[in-house]
Protein backbone atom coordinates (compact mmCIF):
# COMPACT_ATOMS: atom_id res chain seq x y z
CA UNK A 1 0.00 0.00 0.00
CA UNK A 2 3.41 2.31 -0.23
CA UNK A 3 4.22 4.33 2.60
CA UNK A 4 2.56 4.63 6.15
CA UNK A 5 1.68 7.61 7.85
CA UNK A 6 3.29 6.48 10.96
CA UNK A 7 6.38 5.88 9.46
CA UNK A 8 6.55 8.96 8.10
CA UNK A 9 6.09 10.81 11.34
CA UNK A 10 8.41 8.61 13.13
CA UNK A 11 10.92 9.80 10.62
CA UNK A 12 10.32 13.38 11.92
CA UNK A 13 11.04 12.33 15.18
CA UNK A 14 8.99 14.56 17.05
CA UNK A 15 8.80 17.28 14.94
CA UNK A 16 5.98 18.46 13.15
CA UNK A 17 5.02 17.65 9.21
CA UNK A 18 2.31 19.99 7.73
CA UNK A 19 -0.89 17.98 6.58
CA UNK A 20 -0.04 18.98 2.81
CA UNK A 21 3.10 17.80 2.78
CA UNK A 22 1.95 14.16 4.34
CA UNK A 23 -1.04 14.33 1.63
CA UNK A 24 1.52 15.07 -1.31
CA UNK A 25 3.93 12.59 0.12
CA UNK A 26 1.16 9.30 0.38
CA UNK A 27 -0.75 10.97 -2.97
CA UNK A 28 -4.13 11.18 -1.03
CA UNK A 29 -5.94 14.62 0.30
CA UNK A 30 -5.56 16.21 3.28
CA UNK A 31 -9.01 15.16 4.39
CA UNK A 32 -7.97 11.61 3.93
CA UNK A 33 -4.69 12.43 5.88
CA UNK A 34 -6.98 13.46 8.70
CA UNK A 35 -8.84 10.21 8.55
CA UNK A 36 -5.46 8.34 8.84
CA UNK A 37 -4.39 10.45 12.02
CA UNK A 38 -7.78 9.75 13.57
CA UNK A 39 -6.97 5.46 12.74
CA UNK A 40 -3.92 5.73 14.01
CA UNK A 41 -5.26 7.53 17.47
CA UNK A 42 -7.43 4.99 18.03
CA UNK A 43 -4.79 2.34 18.09
CA UNK A 44 -3.04 4.05 20.39
CA UNK A 45 -0.38 6.07 18.74
CA UNK A 46 -0.34 9.70 20.75
CA UNK A 47 -0.47 12.00 17.31
CA UNK A 48 -0.44 16.26 18.53
CA UNK A 49 -2.49 18.59 15.52
CA UNK A 50 -1.46 22.11 15.57
CA UNK A 51 -3.19 24.51 12.54
CA UNK A 52 -0.73 26.26 10.37
CA UNK A 53 1.85 23.14 11.50
CA UNK A 54 0.71 20.00 10.77
CA UNK A 55 0.69 16.74 13.32
CA UNK A 56 4.02 15.14 15.19
CA UNK A 57 4.04 12.00 16.93
CA UNK A 58 4.14 12.31 20.56
CA UNK A 59 4.15 8.09 21.16
CA UNK A 60 3.79 4.71 19.55
CA UNK A 61 2.20 1.86 21.58
CA UNK A 62 4.83 -1.29 21.52
CA UNK A 63 2.45 -3.96 19.30
CA UNK A 64 3.75 -6.64 18.31
CA UNK A 65 1.39 -7.24 14.98
CA UNK A 66 1.73 -9.05 11.63
CA UNK A 67 1.05 -5.36 10.08
CA UNK A 68 3.95 -4.03 11.95
CA UNK A 69 6.46 -7.05 11.21
CA UNK A 70 5.41 -7.31 7.85
CA UNK A 71 6.22 -3.31 7.37
CA UNK A 72 9.44 -3.80 8.61
CA UNK A 73 10.62 -7.06 7.02
CA UNK A 74 12.75 -7.53 3.96
CA UNK A 75 10.75 -8.23 0.99
CA UNK A 76 11.36 -11.68 -0.56
CA UNK A 77 12.14 -13.35 2.56
CA UNK A 78 10.91 -16.49 3.34
CA UNK A 79 8.50 -16.07 6.33
CA UNK A 80 5.13 -16.18 4.62
CA UNK A 81 2.77 -18.13 7.47
CA UNK A 82 3.08 -15.51 10.61
CA UNK A 83 0.60 -16.38 13.53
CA UNK A 84 0.68 -13.73 16.50
CA UNK A 85 -0.59 -14.43 19.50
CA UNK A 86 -2.05 -12.41 22.89
CA UNK A 87 -1.03 -15.20 25.35
CA UNK A 88 -0.03 -18.49 25.13
CA UNK A 89 1.70 -21.14 27.12
CA UNK A 90 5.05 -21.92 24.80
CA UNK A 91 5.49 -20.53 21.43
CA UNK A 92 7.54 -24.18 20.94
CA UNK A 93 5.08 -26.02 21.66
CA UNK A 94 2.23 -24.16 19.62
CA UNK A 95 4.93 -24.32 16.83
CA UNK A 96 5.34 -27.52 17.37
CA UNK A 97 2.07 -29.11 17.43
CA UNK A 98 1.42 -26.54 13.90
CA UNK A 99 4.53 -28.61 12.64
CA UNK A 100 2.68 -32.01 13.13
CA UNK A 101 -0.44 -30.84 11.96
CA UNK A 102 1.03 -30.03 8.35
CA UNK A 103 2.85 -26.28 8.64
CA UNK A 104 5.20 -24.91 6.02
CA UNK A 105 9.03 -24.44 6.37
CA UNK A 106 8.99 -21.02 7.44
CA UNK A 107 5.97 -20.51 9.91
CA UNK A 108 6.82 -18.43 12.80
CA UNK A 109 4.88 -17.89 15.97
CA UNK A 110 5.14 -15.22 18.11
CA UNK A 111 3.59 -14.01 20.95
CA UNK A 112 2.84 -10.79 23.56
CA UNK A 113 3.04 -13.55 26.62
CA UNK A 114 3.57 -16.66 27.49
CA UNK A 115 2.67 -18.62 30.71
CA UNK A 116 4.64 -21.44 30.30
CA UNK A 117 7.99 -20.16 28.39
CA UNK A 118 10.95 -22.92 28.86
CA UNK A 119 14.53 -22.80 28.01
CA UNK A 120 16.96 -25.67 28.04
CA UNK A 121 16.57 -28.47 30.73
CA UNK A 122 13.11 -27.60 31.27
CA UNK A 123 13.85 -24.18 33.09
CA UNK A 124 11.08 -21.41 32.87
CA UNK A 125 11.88 -18.46 31.10
CA UNK A 126 10.50 -15.38 32.41
CA UNK A 127 7.69 -14.29 29.62
CA UNK A 128 5.83 -10.77 30.60
CA UNK A 129 3.53 -9.41 28.54
CA UNK A 130 4.18 -6.01 26.32
CA UNK A 131 7.79 -6.12 27.08
CA UNK A 132 9.78 -8.71 25.44
CA UNK A 133 10.01 -11.27 21.90
CA UNK A 134 8.80 -14.65 22.17
CA UNK A 135 9.04 -16.14 18.92
CA UNK A 136 9.29 -19.72 17.46
CA UNK A 137 10.57 -20.49 13.78
CA UNK A 138 9.35 -24.05 12.15
CA UNK A 139 11.92 -25.52 9.69
CA UNK A 140 11.95 -28.59 7.11
CA UNK A 141 15.84 -28.73 5.99
CA UNK A 142 17.18 -31.53 4.30
CA UNK A 143 19.51 -32.46 7.08
CA UNK A 144 20.62 -35.62 8.88
CA UNK A 145 19.08 -35.34 12.67
CA UNK A 146 22.67 -35.56 13.72
CA UNK A 147 22.90 -31.88 12.35
CA UNK A 148 19.36 -30.43 14.04
CA UNK A 149 21.77 -28.83 17.23
CA UNK A 150 23.64 -26.82 15.24
CA UNK A 151 20.73 -24.82 13.83
CA UNK A 152 20.70 -23.26 17.58
CA UNK A 153 24.26 -21.92 16.72
CA UNK A 154 23.05 -20.63 13.93
CA UNK A 155 20.29 -18.74 15.54
CA UNK A 156 22.56 -17.30 18.15
CA UNK A 157 24.63 -15.64 15.15
CA UNK A 158 21.64 -14.56 13.69
CA UNK A 159 20.67 -12.97 17.00
CA UNK A 160 23.94 -11.12 17.29
CA UNK A 161 23.77 -10.24 14.00
CA UNK A 162 20.36 -8.10 14.45
CA UNK A 163 21.87 -6.86 17.84
CA UNK A 164 24.41 -5.56 16.69
CA UNK A 165 22.70 -3.97 13.83
CA UNK A 166 20.38 -1.77 16.65
CA UNK A 167 23.75 -0.72 18.39
CA UNK A 168 24.37 -2.91 21.37
CA UNK A 169 27.41 -5.06 21.28
CA UNK A 170 26.49 -8.76 22.09
CA UNK A 171 28.63 -12.18 23.37
CA UNK A 172 27.44 -15.72 22.83
CA UNK A 173 27.82 -18.41 25.23
CA UNK A 174 27.79 -21.48 23.89
CA UNK A 175 25.60 -23.53 23.12
CA UNK A 176 22.66 -21.22 23.27
CA UNK A 177 22.79 -17.40 24.70
CA UNK A 178 23.26 -14.43 24.06
CA UNK A 179 24.75 -11.95 26.41
CA UNK A 180 24.78 -8.23 26.68
CA UNK A 181 28.00 -7.37 29.02
CA UNK A 182 27.95 -10.30 31.78
CA UNK A 183 24.10 -10.66 31.77
CA UNK A 184 22.11 -12.98 29.90
CA UNK A 185 19.35 -11.23 27.53
CA UNK A 186 18.69 -13.81 24.98
CA UNK A 187 18.06 -17.88 25.05
CA UNK A 188 17.17 -20.37 22.15
CA UNK A 189 15.60 -23.41 22.81
CA UNK A 190 16.10 -25.96 19.35
CA UNK A 191 13.45 -28.94 19.44
CA UNK A 192 12.86 -31.38 16.46
CA UNK A 193 10.86 -34.67 15.23
CA UNK A 194 12.60 -37.27 13.09
CA UNK A 195 12.90 -40.56 12.20
CA UNK A 196 15.74 -42.81 11.95
CA UNK A 197 17.33 -41.53 8.98
CA UNK A 198 15.16 -38.34 8.72
CA UNK A 199 15.14 -34.71 10.13
CA UNK A 200 10.83 -33.99 9.57
CA UNK A 201 10.92 -30.85 11.49
CA UNK A 202 13.02 -28.56 13.75
CA UNK A 203 11.72 -25.95 15.78
CA UNK A 204 13.68 -22.86 16.97
CA UNK A 205 12.59 -21.07 20.01
CA UNK A 206 13.98 -17.48 20.74
CA UNK A 207 13.34 -15.52 23.73
CA UNK A 208 15.14 -12.04 24.04
CA UNK A 209 14.62 -9.79 26.40
CA UNK A 210 13.92 -6.17 25.23
CA UNK A 211 12.60 -3.92 27.14
CA UNK A 212 12.67 -5.42 30.80
CA UNK A 213 13.23 -2.98 33.73
CA UNK A 214 16.13 -4.36 36.40
CA UNK A 215 12.73 -4.06 38.87
CA UNK A 216 10.87 -6.73 35.95
CA UNK A 217 13.48 -9.55 36.81
CA UNK A 218 11.83 -11.96 39.68
CA UNK A 219 14.97 -11.72 42.63
CA UNK A 220 16.47 -15.60 41.81
CA UNK A 221 17.87 -14.04 38.63
CA UNK A 222 17.70 -10.11 38.93
CA UNK A 223 22.00 -10.45 39.14
CA UNK A 224 22.24 -12.40 36.40
CA UNK A 225 19.63 -11.37 33.54
CA UNK A 226 19.31 -7.74 31.63
CA UNK A 227 17.71 -6.50 28.55
CA UNK A 228 18.15 -4.39 25.47
CA UNK A 229 16.82 -1.22 27.18
CA UNK A 230 19.01 -1.78 30.32
CA UNK A 231 22.33 -1.97 28.19
CA UNK A 232 21.46 0.60 25.65
CA UNK A 233 19.23 3.46 27.93
CA UNK A 234 16.55 3.22 25.71
CA UNK A 235 13.64 1.10 24.60
CA UNK A 236 13.93 -0.64 21.50
CA UNK A 237 10.36 -1.29 19.25
CA UNK A 238 9.57 -5.12 19.47
CA UNK A 239 8.69 -5.44 15.81
CA UNK A 240 11.76 -3.74 15.09
CA UNK A 241 13.80 -6.32 17.11
CA UNK A 242 11.80 -9.34 15.92
CA UNK A 243 12.01 -8.25 12.02
CA UNK A 244 15.47 -8.00 12.45
CA UNK A 245 16.14 -11.08 14.04
CA UNK A 246 13.98 -12.92 10.86
CA UNK A 247 15.77 -11.48 8.33
CA UNK A 248 19.51 -12.56 9.76
CA UNK A 249 18.62 -15.75 10.15
CA UNK A 250 17.39 -15.74 6.81
CA UNK A 251 20.54 -14.92 5.60
CA UNK A 252 22.38 -17.15 7.87
CA UNK A 253 20.32 -20.07 7.89
CA UNK A 254 21.27 -19.99 3.99
CA UNK A 255 24.57 -19.57 4.64
CA UNK A 256 24.52 -23.06 6.69
CA UNK A 257 22.71 -24.94 4.37
CA UNK A 258 25.52 -24.21 1.60
CA UNK A 259 28.98 -23.99 3.85
CA UNK A 260 27.69 -25.88 7.20
CA UNK A 261 28.97 -24.16 10.30
CA UNK A 262 32.16 -23.43 9.18
CA UNK A 263 30.12 -20.39 6.68
CA UNK A 264 29.28 -18.89 10.15
CA UNK A 265 32.25 -19.26 12.44
CA UNK A 266 33.54 -16.16 12.52
CA UNK A 267 30.54 -14.94 13.11
CA UNK A 268 30.45 -16.55 16.83
CA UNK A 269 34.29 -16.42 17.59
CA UNK A 270 34.76 -12.88 17.36
CA UNK A 271 31.94 -12.66 19.94
CA UNK A 272 32.47 -15.20 21.90
CA UNK A 273 31.75 -14.95 25.74
CA UNK A 274 33.46 -18.54 26.90
CA UNK A 275 36.88 -18.33 25.09
CA UNK A 276 39.58 -18.57 28.03
CA UNK A 277 37.64 -19.10 30.69
CA UNK A 278 37.57 -21.95 33.29
CA UNK A 279 33.77 -23.10 33.22
CA UNK A 280 31.99 -26.09 35.04
CA UNK A 281 30.68 -28.36 31.58
CA UNK A 282 27.53 -30.85 32.31
CA UNK A 283 27.37 -33.60 30.18
CA UNK A 284 26.37 -37.52 30.26
CA UNK A 285 29.03 -38.26 32.40
CA UNK A 286 28.31 -35.79 35.08
CA UNK A 287 29.88 -32.18 35.82
CA UNK A 288 34.07 -31.19 35.26
CA UNK A 289 35.58 -28.36 35.38
CA UNK A 290 38.00 -27.07 32.29
CA UNK A 291 38.82 -24.13 30.42
CA UNK A 292 36.39 -23.58 27.35
CA UNK A 293 38.98 -22.81 24.05
CA UNK A 294 36.66 -21.49 21.56
CA UNK A 295 33.67 -23.11 19.13
CA UNK A 296 35.85 -25.35 16.42
CA UNK A 297 34.02 -25.51 12.83
CA UNK A 298 31.62 -28.02 13.52
CA UNK A 299 30.18 -25.94 16.15
CA UNK A 300 31.47 -28.22 19.17
CA UNK A 301 32.95 -26.47 22.16
CA UNK A 302 36.73 -26.78 22.77
CA UNK A 303 37.75 -27.62 26.38
CA UNK A 304 40.67 -28.54 28.18
CA UNK A 305 39.70 -30.59 31.03
CA UNK A 306 41.52 -29.32 34.21
CA UNK A 307 44.90 -30.98 34.43
CA UNK A 308 44.72 -32.67 31.07
CA UNK A 309 46.96 -31.47 28.01
CA UNK A 310 44.70 -32.69 25.18
CA UNK A 311 41.36 -30.33 23.91
CA UNK A 312 38.29 -32.28 23.72
CA UNK A 313 35.02 -31.29 21.45
CA UNK A 314 31.85 -31.28 22.90
CA UNK A 315 29.33 -31.56 20.68
CA UNK A 316 26.06 -31.84 23.55
CA UNK A 317 26.78 -30.34 26.91
CA UNK A 318 25.81 -27.30 29.22
CA UNK A 319 27.82 -24.75 30.85
CA UNK A 320 26.34 -24.43 34.52
CA UNK A 321 28.88 -22.02 35.79
CA UNK A 322 31.90 -19.68 34.53
CA UNK A 323 34.70 -17.98 36.03
CA UNK A 324 34.12 -14.20 35.34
Amino acid sequence: MGEKLHRILEERQGAFFSGEAIAGRLGISRAAVWKRVAALRREGYVIEGARGAGYRLMEAPDRLTEKELRARLRKGGPWNALTFLDVTDSTNSRAMEMAENGAPHGTVVAADAQTGGRGRLGRRWESPAGKNVYVSILLRPDLAPAQAPRLSLVAGVALADAVEGMGVQPTLKWPNDLYLGDRKAAGILAEMASDPDRLRHVVIGVGINVNMGADDFPPEISGKATSLRIRAGSPFPRSEVLARFLDAFAGRYGEFLEGGFAALHDGWDRRDFLRGRRVLLRRRGGGEWGVAEGVDMDGALRFRPDGAAAVEAVHSGEILEFQR
